[in-house]
């Protein structure tokens, strides 16, 4: 085995991958048997071996590092010796070299390389997350904060629309003078290196048992049912009662999962006295210190500390870190079986703990569920639950729960879950992903990519007349949108989910007809008919979008901002390309407006807190905004000139 691993090491090439998608091994690397039949004794050299290539390899990875810094700064004075590859600034780290370091790994992909020769590749790779129009890339968007990233083509054709070359500054690149953001990071350790005694200690037993009170018997429960109360009981109980000296692998997380527990009540529940004893964001970075302890056990604690960890950075708006813990979560779900655990729970007699157990896993798949399809369509990034292998039979009597009047009012104990968002709509977006977002979507011709656009239209649209009438969404907005006053929060955000989720899906599957390039000439009529009313029904969703946010979004919970800030994103897009697309269109002045609004719009949707991370962000929008509205008059105008030019 030393032999093997010693070739593991080695930096030189040991396989090749061919366009089969075979493998062909080295001639050297064939014989395993021989590899492993060594004569006794071998293990010092064998070492020896190890330590010397590891030696030549810093050696080779300083002085590669030596010739590029020398390449790309000016020439001085040479070093009196040469670097030596010691890394005494990683392990003693001051506070801005983690600060860089994390502005660096921190940004997406599409920032990181949006101004290096590798950004075509990066937006090259399927159409999720990339903004198409007339059968070409315009736009990526970043994984990070939704923004579009506009290609070289995209700012070209803008021009040749606008007469103006567009001005998004949109790099993810904080400037020497910025201050570190006011959230805690993974790579920013409190009070410097924190022992494993100071990360275990957790707040009073009577603060997580009030907290947990709380949780039991509020709205939130039923939207995000991160825990189970009697097994979550038992967690506490194994979290308090274990000694210091000699923590198992069970107690450690079970204390991370009091902390992410902690971390998410204390921010939900930050008005009341008992959660401003203690610091939310402490326990987060706590609790993620110890992942790497327990990390291989798949438990259910272990799920529920990454379901906890992942519903915190969502609701912090730290949208990168949320979609790591998500597959964390994700596989271990898998692991446990909750992809497939269907069965239906007795109601004529108390459940067993293990019967508890099973339910509780096979409620967070449903949420991971929810999140996996909401971060594809959202972030870029790839689905990683796939539906071919999972059990999608819906939760126990869900459809009558999940718009009951008795159930969205009721605060029992006993009240099941109804998850956020429609979990049949998941399932359509899952479908959308797969049959729109794909790399093998990019092989369906102009004709059969809108055929299976009509066809989630169709499915689309049997979905909302499956909705009760108080609850379903219209088809389009008019601007005259009031939700009644008597509405609890729970109820309230129902409705504005529904309209938005709808018009929001109904936009993303209508703007995939941009990857059509149709002869306008020669296409037929049913080809050009199919092309310009799915454009005209992205556009139409998206002002229904707009207009509907515009009337309801004081109404939104607080921390709900990062979750809808990606429905006025999708449709400014939509809207700004139609103007440029057609800017003598009847309703383009009054498109123009409504993405002049929309500045307004987002400010008005509440923020549960307010740092400099939100302000930031609050601030690139509010330029992205000001520049879509400055090109679209832009159009306008240019537009009128041509015309009147043409005309006379």
């Amino acid at each position: 085995m030393d032999g093997v691993r010693s070739n593991a090491i080695d930096p030189s090439p040991i396989r090749y991958a061919t366009g089969a998608g075979t493998t062909i091994w080295p001639a050297h690397l064939t014989g395993f048997g021989a590899e492993r039949r060594r004569p006794n004794g071998c293990g010092r050299s064998s070492t020896e071996s190890i330590v010397k290539r590891l030696e030549r390899i810093e050696q080779g990875i300083a002085r590669a590092k030596a010739i590029k810094q020398s390449a790309q700064a000016p020439p001085i004075a040479p070093p009196a010796a040469p670097p030596c590859p010691v890394a005494s600034p990683v392990a003693s780290p001051d506070a801005s070299s983690i600060y860089q370091r994390k502005i660096t790994l921190g940004r997406c992909t599409i920032c990181r390389h949006s101004q290096s020769s590798s950004s075509s590749r990066q937006l090259g790779a399927t159409p999720l997350g990339q903004v198409w129009f007339s059968g070409q890339k315009f736009a990526a968007v970043c994984s990070r904060n939704g923004i579009p990233h506009f290609t070289a083509l995209g700012e070209q054709w803008i021009y040749s629309r606008t007469g103006l070359w567009p001005r998004f500054y949109n790099e993810d690149i904080a400037s020497p003078s910025d201050q570190p953001p006011s959230y805690a990071s993974p790579f920013r350790l409190p009070n410097g290196q924190m022992k494993q005694t100071q990360l275990e200690t957790l707040p009073d037993r009577s603060i997580t048992l009030a907290l947990l009170d709380e949780f039991t018997k509020s709205e939130f429960r039923l939207i995000f049912p991160v825990v189970d109360r009697e097994l979550f009981e038992e967690t506490i109980r194994l979290a308090y009662d274990s000694s210091d000296d000699n923590l198992t692998i069970h107690a450690i997380g079970s204390k991370a999962c009091v902390l992410a527990f902690l971390s998410v009540a204390g921010h939900h529940f930050r008005d009341l006295e008992i959660a401003k004893s203690f610091d939310a964001d402490a326990c987060a970075r706590r609790a993620q210190l110890m992942i790497s302890d327990f990390v291989e056990d798949a438990s259910l604690t272990t799920l529920q500390v990454m379901v906890m960890l992942l519903l915190n950075e969502t609701l912090c708006g730290h949208l990168q870190a949320a979609s790591m813990y998500h597959a964390i979560a994700c596989r271990t779900v898998c692991v446990l079986g909750g992809h497939t655990l269907a069965c239906e729970s007795p109601t004529d007699r108390k459940l067993t703990v293990q019967e508890l157990v099973e339910r509780q896993i096979r409620m967070l798949f449903w949420v991971c569920y929810l999140f996996d399809k909401d971060m594809a369509l959202r972030n870029g990034q790839p689905p990683i639950i796939s539906d071919e292998f999972c059990d999608l039979t819906l939760p126990q009597e869900y459809l009558e729960n999940r718009f009951s009047s008795k159930a969205l009012s009721a605060m029992s104990a006993s009240q099941r879950p109804f998850l956020p968002s429609d979990l049949r709509l998941s399932l359509l977006k899952s479908k959308t992903v797969s049959a729109l977002y794909s790399a093998g979507s990019l092989r369906k011709s102009d004709a059969e990519l809108l055929r299976t656009i009509r066809e989630l239209d169709e499915e689309l649209e049997n979905w909302r007349a499956s909705i009760p009438p108080e609850y379903a969404p219209v088809l389009s907005v008019s601007k005259h949108v009031k939700l009644s006053d008597t509405l609890n929060k729970s109820t309230s955000m129902l409705h504005i989910e529904l309209h938005l989720d709808y018009h929001y899906l109904l936009n993303i599957i209508h703007c995939a007809s941009g990857r059509c390039v149709v002869d306008w000439s020669e296409s037929g009529k049913e080809m050009i008919f199919g092309l310009q009313s799915s454009l005209d029904l992205s556009v139409e969703a998206s002002r229904s979008t707009l207009i509907y946010l515009r009337e309801t979004a004081h109404r939104l919970a607080g921390e709900a901002f990062w979750v809808f800030i990606f429905y006025p994103i999708s449709a400014l897009l939509s809207i700004f390309f139609n103007i440029l697309r057609n800017p003598q269109h009847e309703y383009a002045c009054q498109d123009v407006e409504l993405l002049a609004s929309a500045t307004k719009v987002i400010r008005s949707m509440p923020i549960h807190r307010v740092t400099t991370h939100e302000l930031e962000y609050l601030r690139k929008m509010d330029y992205f905004i000001e520049e879509l509205t400055r090109l679209s008059r832009a159009a306008i105008d240019k537009a009128r000139l041509e015309h009147g030019a043409v005309g006379q």
